[in-house]
């Protein structure tokens, strides 16, 4: 079944979030084939590609409303379907980003070390990234998904690997921030990553320039497509999407 969902999601960047999701042991895949895949991941995030209407109703079939708190959909045709079978209304759009390289070349800066986090720092966390809340990022730190950049003991800025397995939750204390502090750490994340034989990946919130341009500075590739996830309103974000 793993071929199947290759051979559908021929666009490496823009399902660069379902490809990792597909090979990794605690997902599974719910359906592939010519028209779709659905999958899910061990966190309970459903993802799904679908190639026309007709087929993103036979996938989202498969999935029991009552189990399914959120979803990314990666085209425009299945969120209307979304909404009439889930009942989803929270929507964030985004675009799709991942590098496609073999490394990221690190800068040779001696007065910054990159580090996981530990619970002591979930309070600071939370103060400083409100798109999901401290369960969620205790919950990441717990997992050793969190890492923070700092020069000697000072906490200069943090990022982590979401659930469902793309990078996000970059944040740099405002003191610190043009000072190459978030290129240090997208950069060491992204080897992290590739070290596991991994594709780095990201989704962008529409709109959000910065991140975009940090991206495509450190040489990753971008979607021009565009993907929504979404869930109940009052089930918060799904992710921070960066």
């Amino acid at each position: 079944m793993i071929s199947q969902v290759i051979d559908f999601l021929d666009d490496k960047v823009f399902y660069a979030d379902m490809l990792d999701v597909a090979t990794r042991p605690c997902s599974t895949v719910l359906a592939a084939g010519p028209t779709g895949v659905l999958l899910r991941t061990g966190a309970g995030t459903a993802m799904m590609a679908s190639a026309d209407e007709d087929s993103a109703k036979t996938l989202l079939g498969l999935l029991d409303p009552s189990r399914c708190d959120c979803i990314v959909v990666h085209e425009e045709h299945a969120v209307p379907l979304v909404e009439e079978r889930l009942g989803f209304d929270r929507h964030t759009c985004c675009i799709a980003s991942a590098y496609l390289g073999a490394a990221l070349p690190q800068s040779s800066r001696t007065d910054l070390s990159v580090v996981p986090l530990k619970e002591d720092w979930v309070g600071v966390i939370s103060e400083n990234y409100s798109m999901d809340g401290p369960d969620y990022i205790r919950a990441r730190i717990d997992a050793g998904e969190m890492w923070g950049a700092f020069r000697d003991a000072e906490l200069l800025g943090f990022i982590g690997l979401h659930e469902e397995g793309s990078m996000g939750m970059l944040q740099v204390f405002e003191p610190y921030r043009r000072q190459g502090v978030a290129e240090y750490l997208v950069t060491d994340l992204a080897n992290r990553m590739l070290a596991q034989g991994r594709v780095p990946h990201d989704h962008i919130i529409l709109g959000n320039l910065a991140s975009e341009a940090l991206q495509r500075k450190l040489g990753f590739s971008i979607s021009t497509r565009r993907l929504w996830w979404m869930s109940h309103g009052d089930h918060g974000p799904c992710s921070d999407q960066s």
